[in-house]
Formats: structure tokens, sequence, C-alpha cells
């Protein structure tokens, strides 16, 4: 099944006067003041116009405040900013970056874990000079200095409070609890494959459970799940619209948004946003300015406005924080309740684990809710006819929930090495298109074997009732 939300794949705005390009930019002036030493003096570029080109999976809601302080501190450049999501973006600079993109801007530590791979970041040679407080276990910055940290997030669930109500629902505990089918038909969340922020999701599960116990889970809760939608930002949507009354997602989805409910799994995963200068960028001095920027104290504030909604790593504005205002995820972390998130392993199996999710979930989940309903729908009637139908439901379980990739070849870089590359209108190589029709075998196998055992018990509780 595809995803069900029908959303564009790229924002922006256009400067009247600007001829039509192939990627319409938001632009921004603004004003180039030296702001540490080395960098040249105010009147150069009073003299000269300079540049900066931004791509950032970020929405505009999110990256405009911070555009506007820049420009109000250096109005001497021009700030073109692109929006794409982080798949979308990968893509742009793995063909060699040829719009020239000066920066790339995430929350994704997946993307830059495969950029940094690729050598198509430059490092940050000036350092951090504005100190972030340390975390145990947690590296903020990329330890070879090709990008920093300036956010810190982790994922979760959220949920409409009035929806919950109105379904008599309780508010979900714990990641089991959305495998509950009480939740039928009232979660989502969207596909790894075209949303950044949703891989960390699923891989944060693979990583806390385990591959095999990871996947169970996933595969579960898909039977509950009424929409897969193409990107993140629909789920908090549907969210409020009511459409729905719980969604995966991240936690600066959420908390922007009054009136949703938000809670990170346990333990929660620290996902440091991060920031970049692209390789081939046509403005290193300039980016090496707006990163500074975001870093500063000056910046990071910016992140505690509502309309951001984002925790800084600022040491000294973490520093001002009391236990009274501490945000969750500061506390979490304080009781040592919070774990890295790894990116590297992450990196490995990238395109395996958003090939696999679409395979077995968001082009099956047709398939998956149909099966569960009528699971339900035998349950219902079996407590009324003291019928236990505990065994069935199980065998049910163990046949929706099997992955035909082992943990093993997850982490094996060569058996990864055909989904390299592997995004939407790519052509399949052909040890690729092996793999997935082993897949669809598999997985058609046993959804034949799940219908059976359903019709076989749905007509032994007939005789029953006879």
């Amino acid at each position: 099944m595809p995803p069900s939300d029908g959303s564009r794949q790229e924002s922006f705005c256009v400067l009247p006067g600007k001829k039509k390009r192939l990627l319409r930019r938001v632009i921004f002036l603004c004003c180039m003041l030296s702001c540490f030493s080395g960098i040249g003096s105010a009147s150069e570029y009073r003299e000269h116009q300079r540049y900066l080109d931004i791509i950032t999976s970020f929405p505009p809601e999110f990256y405009t405040p911070f555009v506007t302080a820049f420009s109000q501190k250096y109005p001497a450049i021009q700030v073109q900013v692109l929006n794409k999501k982080t798949t979308a973006a990968l893509a742009e600079i793995k063909r060699g970056n040829p719009h020239r993109f000066d920066i790339f801007w995430s929350s994704s530590p997946d993307a830059f874990a495969m950029l940094k791979a690729g050598k198509l970041l430059s490092q940050w040679t000036p350092g951090r000079r504005h100190p972030a407080f340390a975390i145990d276990g947690v590296s903020l910055d990329d330890p070879d200095g090709y990008f920093m940290g300036f956010s810190l997030s982790g994922v979760g669930w959220m949920w409409n409070p009035a929806y919950l109500k109105r379904e008599e629902l309780p508010i979900p505990g714990s990641w089991k609890d959305l495998t509950d089918p009480i939740y039928y038909g009232h979660l989502a969340m969207s596909t790894p494959s075209r949303s950044g922020t949703t891989h960390l999701i699923v891989e944060s599960l693979l990583q806390e459970m385990g591959w095999e116990k990871g996947w169970a889970t996933l595969l579960q809760l898909a039977g509950n799940l009424r929409t897969v939608s193409a990107r993140s930002f629909s789920v908090p949507e549907g969210l409020i619209n009511g459409r729905f009354g719980v969604g995966l997602g991240i936690d600066f989805l959420a908390q922007s948004r009054k009136e949703l409910g938000f809670r990170y799994g346990d333990p929660a995963f620290l996902v440091p946003a991060s920031i970049a200068m692209i390789v081939q960028g046509n403005n290193p001095h300039e980016a090496t300015l707006f990163v500074d920027f975001i870093l500063s104290p000056e910046g990071q504030k910016i992140l505690l406005e509502p309309t951001v909604s984002r925790l800084p790593v600022s040491r000294e504005l973490h520093a001002r924080i009391s236990k009274e205002a501490e945000p969750a995820l500061f506390a979490l972390i304080r009781k040592k309740r919070s774990k890295p998130y790894d990116a590297e392993q992450s990196c490995v199996r990238y395109h395996l684990v958003n090939q696999l999710f679409d395979r077995m979930i968001t082009y099956r989940l047709t398939d998956r809710r149909s099966l569960w309903k009528r699971f339900l729908a035998l349950e219902k009637r079996s407590v009324s006819a003291g019928v236990n139908v505990g065994t069935i439901k199980a065998q049910l379980t163990s046949l929706l929930s099997d992955v035909p990739v082992t943990e093993a070849q997850s982490q094996n870089s060569a058996f990864n090495a055909p989904f390299i590359d592997s995004g939407r209108g790519t052509a399949r190589n052909q040890a690729q298109q092996q793999h997935l029709q082993h897949w669809e075998t598999f997985v058609s196998q046993r959804m034949g074997q799940a219908k059976a055992l359903l019709t076989k018990a749905e007509a032994d509780l007939l005789r029953h009732q006879r």
C-alpha cells in the first residue's frame, strides 16, 4: 500500500523579481559583521554582496527565526534556503551537490553519518567556540569535526487528549502498549523511507529491543495503524484534525503544538540534530559564520521560542534552567534513563531497514489491518460462546511478526550493499531484486497461512455455536 499522505516533497518561496529556477528558494537579506577573529572586517562585506545556500529538512516555521536573526547581524549576506525531506536532500548531495549548497541542516544523525562516510562534508576547522553541556556516553559533535550538534531530541509517541477522552482510550505508557488491540484504527506513523525522523523511531526500537523483537513490535503495532503517511509532519496534523488518536514521532513535532501530549520511550534515545558544511559549496566563509551563529548562545536561545520548541545544547543556557522548568528529556538524562542513538550502526543498514519497512508494512498495511480486524471479531464472538482463542492469537501473532532478514545480515556491510542508493525512482540491481522477491514470497506465504488459520478458526467457532 503506498503512503496515504499526499503532501509535497519540498517547500519553498521565491523572492519577487528573480527568474524561475529549478529549485525555488526562500531568500532573506542578512548583514555580515565578523563575530570572531579571522573572518574579515565589516567594511569588506558592505562593499560586496555575499551569498549562502542552505538545504534542510526543517520546515520554514523552524528555520525562519534563525535566518531572520542572522539577517539582522549580517545584512550583506543573501541567504537562500531549500526545504527538502531528509531522503531527498541526501540524494541531492550524493549527486555531487550540483546546486552548490553550502550547508546541510537536519535532525537525522543517520544522514550526517552517511554523508561523512561518503566524504561529502567539509571539516569544521574553527571548532566549537561556545561550550555544550556534557552527557555521559553521548557525543554531540562528530569527533572528526565534520558536523556539529546544535539541538537535542528524543523519539516517542504523541496523542490528542480530546480524541482519547472521546474514545475512552488510555494514554499509552510504553512501546508495547501500542500493540494493544484497543488502539486498532487509532494509530498513525509515517514511513522511514520518506521521513528521516521516522527512521530514527524504527531504528531506535531495533537498537533497544534487538532486531527480531523490535521488528515483531513494529509489525504488531502495524495492525493498529490507520495510516502510514508520507511525511512525519502529517502525523501531528492528523492528530489535531482528529483523524486518529496516537501517532509515533519525535518530540519537537508535538512540543510546538499545545493541543498534543508527548511521551518518550524508556529509555529515551538521545538524538542530536546537527549542522554541517557541504563539500563543493560556493560560500565556505559565509557558511562558517552561520554555523557559528547557530552554536552561539544567541542562536541557541532561538530554540526556546514557542514556534521552534527545541532543546538547546548550550552549556550557558542549560545552566540557567531550573529543575522546576526542566524539560522532560533533560530530566530523563539527569536520572540516567536515556541512551545514545547509534548512528554508525544505523548507517550500515539504513536503506535495508527502510526497504524492509515498506515491503512488510507500508505496502501491506491493508492486508495486515484486515487480518487483525478478522481476529478481533473472532475473539469477540468466541468470548460470548465460551471458546478460548488464545492459541489462535499466538499463532497469528507469530506468522505476522516474522522478518526475512537476520540480525547478523542486517549488520553485514556486504549484505547491505545492494540497498545503498536504492531510493524511489532508482533502478534495482540484480542482487536487490532477488532480495525483494525473497521478501515478497516470505511475507505472502505467512499472510496466506494467517488467512487460512483464521478461516478455519471462524468455521470451527460457527460449528461450535450450532
